[in-house]
């Protein structure tokens, strides 16, 4: 056995020290008093290491607890992992997974979307309440299946998909520790969470000009335009004059706004800007805006406000399109328009690889959701298979006399 069990202090009756019984603890004899607190003592490296707890701060006041630790400092000494540091609870707290969110916390936040700010935080303070002070250090894949299970054992309400993003987001602070502080050598594996799949709703190319027709004339353009480009409502309100260039008939995707919140990045930790190019039916009206106004002045303003949509601003047009149409509450604004531009790219048979350079995506596996919606291109193939007989054909000799076959 590698060092000792101490006891530290003395017997407060008689102030002599505490004799040891082996494996069961230590005692004043004379006066049946036992310590309140205990070290493990070994020598390492040529020097004497005294452990006073364990590597969550908590203090040795129990011999078994003494015990298991100097277990555990032996199996690391064989393992040659052992580190005193992680056991003084000043230099342990440094690697504290509770410590460690907070301070990645700090760093992401200001890089977040308002939008997702809410949601990031509870996330990363749900990870504090079940790690606590656990050395980041020491987390592998079990403690994470945990972790998954108190979550779905706390909020049960929850759907598959907020617990895959309750876990991602600690996937991307093990990523933070690894990469930005280099704490770790390794990202453990993470359980895979599947997600159902849901139906992607759209407009069908035949219904699209009656859509439009619905929407109140003074808000077409901005309609108009996400019906016929498929970017997001939020990357359309951030348009700015000087993102067109007339010259090439295009436009740069760059910014949006999250929620109501001008930034200069589009959704998404990978996306980049992109260029696409002018609509036909969109051109003249985006030339007169951009040849009438400053280059920082907003492509899109509402006619009620002079100013940009806002978020609640566009979506109470969709409300009154819907309204006019009849049209169901489970058709969103995105559907009817981004997803749309996709399904029907897709079903006219254009590559995955285009459409997603139009949508902005960053790999065509995102682009990929909408190739579920090949229905009109694979009607067309299925109507080239038939269960009925063919129609006899005479055919006619070169003299005109009919040989019978068919």
């Amino acid at each position: 056995m590698v060092g000792h069990i101490r006891a530290k202090g003395k017997c407060p009756v008689c102030g002599a020290a505490f004799i040891e019984i082996p494996k069961l603890g230590f005692v004043c004899f004379e006066h049946k008093t036992i310590p309140r607190k205990f070290y493990v003592d070994l020598p390492w490296k040529g020097e004497r290491v005294r452990v006073f707890s364990d590597t969550t701060g908590q203090v040795l006041d129990s011999y078994d607890r003494a015990d298991k630790i100097r277990d555990r400092i032996e199996s690391e000494l064989e393992d040659h992992t052992f580190d005193p540091s992680r056991y003084v609870t000043a230099d342990a707290a440094k690697f504290w997974t509770a410590n460690l969110l907070d301070r990645f916390e700090k760093d992401k936040l200001d890089g977040l979307a308002p939008s997702y700010r809410k949601d990031y935080k509870r996330m990363v303070r749900i990870a504090k309440a079940f790690f606590g002070k656990q050395d980041v250090r020491d987390i592998r894949k079990i403690h994470l299946i945990d972790y998954m299970k108190d979550c779905q054992t706390k909020y049960s309400s929850w759907k598959e998909k907020t617990l895959k993003n309750c876990l991602d987001v600690f996937k991307v602070f093990m990523y933070y520790c690894k990469g930005d502080l280099e704490i770790i050598s390794k990202v453990p594996q993470f359980p895979e969470i599947e997600i159902a799949a849901r139906p992607v709703r759209w407009v069908h190319s035949e219904d699209y000009p009656d859509l439009y027709d619905l929407v109140p004339d003074e808000d077409k353009p901005i309609i108009g335009f996400i019906m016929l480009h498929g970017c997001r409502q939020g990357e359309a309100r951030a348009l700015k004059c000087k993102d067109a260039d007339l010259e090439s008939k295009s436009i740069t995707i760059h910014a949006t706004f999250s929620k109501n919140v001008y930034r200069e990045k589009r959704k998404g930790r990978k996306a980049k800007p992109y260029v696409i190019p002018i609509h036909g039916e969109r051109f003249d009206f985006l030339a007169g805006r951009v040849r009438e106004s400053h280059p920082e002045a907003f492509v899109f303003v509402s006619p009620r406000t002079g100013r940009p949509y806002t978020m609640e601003g566009i979506l109470a047009v969709w409300e009154k399109v819907r309204e006019a149409g009849k049209i169901g509450p489970e058709l969103k604004l995105h559907h009817a328009s981004r997803h749309s531009v996709g399904s029907q790219l897709v079903n006219k048979n254009v590559s995955l690889y285009r459409v997603s350079k139009l949508l902005g995506h960053s790999t065509t596996k995102t682009t990929e959701i909408y190739a579920h919606h090949e229905l009109e291109s694979l009607r067309a193939d299925q109507s080239l298979l038939t269960l009925k007989k063919e129609a006899t054909v005479t055919r006619l000799s070169p003299e005109g006399k009919g040989d019978g076959k068919r």
